[in-house]
């Protein structure tokens, strides 16, 4: 039987602080969907790399897992490209790079997944984008493969990238459903009982988290019901100064270190979820809080509008004015409320991750040529 390698190198934060960012978050999804498929035409091994032992072995997942006891850095990951080192360590016959890049010494073996073109076009240097334009088309070009999280990204992959559209295919992400539903409404230890609006993701780049501030800095003058509650692992001193102080003091409210089923419970009783990011690969706030039974405000950009369907209400990024008047609506239950959030739960079931697992098994079964 041949061989699947998958890296899972982004999922190791979370068997250290239980947190994990996207990339990692999407991958054990993924693999965790794939555990769940029967009688797999494949052998799936877990590949993981550092000092520390963490890695495959941690998921419990019934695969088999190989660890390198090496650091997981870019200069020892360029170094071992150049042997064949992980192809006689793992004995793959095809490897699943899930994190955009890595150095491999057979490309032509590899399926790359890309989660977006955003170095390209909204580049963001402090993120390392410099790097990514000269070298993930480079490895995408050369790779048997690629699978990507939206048709905005595809789009951007053969414009920017130069890859033709045969080679790229696209497998929606999902929510994890016993994380992300519709609850009883229920009091945080943030706002107490009282009602607030939620944004998650939060930075003052293309998340644009300051227009959602801006927006209810108009509303606070109406002295609304609605606290805002801003989910932001590190927000700027400055922001943080000014929106906790008069006249914003016990109404704005930054959280961070929020565990997956605190935020499940923020995005269910949020009266709604603002999310107007000028750039998204995919977009799982918006699929999240849909899931959740929230109303969703975000922006028709990227791929935000394939995320977001009928279901969520769009503004321009730089609109506070709009946003604002939004808030007022939901502030003056001036909408059909029931019918946003039951809109955005039909179109949050047209995601799952056992769909996408079944996708991507097309997709090596392809590569392996079974």
């Amino acid at each position: 039987m041949k061989r699947l390698l998958i890296d899972v190198n982004p999922i190791v934060p979370y068997f250290v602080s239980g947190k994990v960012n996207g990339i990692g978050r999407t991958t054990l999804e993924l693999i965790q969907a794939l555990a769940r498929v029967p009688n797999l035409p494949f052998e799936i091994m877990l590949y993981s790399q550092n000092m520390k032992g963490i890695g495959g072995c941690n998921t419990g997942l019934p695969f088999k897992s190989r660890h390198l006891y090496l650091p997981y850095r870019p200069e020892v990951d360029k170094l071992l490209s150049r042997f064949p080192v992980r192809e006689w360590f793992t004995g793959y016959d095809l490897m699943h790079i899930t994190h955009n890049f890595e150095y491999v010494h057979c490309p032509e073996r590899c399926v790359l997944t890309i989660h977006d073109a955003m170095f390209f076009s909204y580049p963001e240097s402090f993120l390392g984008h410099d790097f990514a334009r000269e070298n993930y088309p480079k490895l995408a070009k050369k790779v048997k493969a690629i699978i990507t999280c939206s048709e905005n990204s595809k789009r951007e992959i053969v414009e920017y990238m130069q890859i033709p559209d045969e080679k790229i295919t696209v497998c929606y992400w999902g929510y994890n459903h016993e994380l992300f539903f519709p609850r009883e409404w229920t009091p945080n230890k943030y706002t107490g009982n009282r009602p607030y609006f939620l944004s998650v993701s939060c930075d003052i780049g293309r998340k644009n988290t300051i227009s959602v501030l801006r927006a209810y800095e108009l509303l606070l003058k109406q002295n609304p019901q609605n606290d805002l509650v801003l989910v932001w692992r590190n927000p700027p001193i400055d922001i943080k100064e000014k929106y906790t102080t008069s006249p914003f003091a016990g109404r704005i409210h930054f959280v961070s270190n929020v565990t997956d089923e605190e935020l499940g419970r923020l995005y269910s009783s949020a009266t709604a979820m603002f999310f107007p990011s000028k750039y998204e690969g995919f977009g799982l706030p918006v699929l999240e809080s849909m899931a959740s039974g929230t109303p969703v405000i975000t922006c028709n950009n990227s791929s935000l509008r394939e995320v977001g369907g009928d279901a969520a209400l769009y503004v321009e990024p730089e609109d506070i004015h709009s946003m604002a008047h939004i808030m007022e609506q939901f502030e003056n239950s001036d909408l059909d409320i029931s019918a946003i959030k039951k809109a955005g739960i039909e179109q949050a079931s047209k995601f799952s991750w056992d769909t996408c697992a079944r996708q991507t098994i097309e997709v090596y079964k392809r590569c392996l040529e079974l």
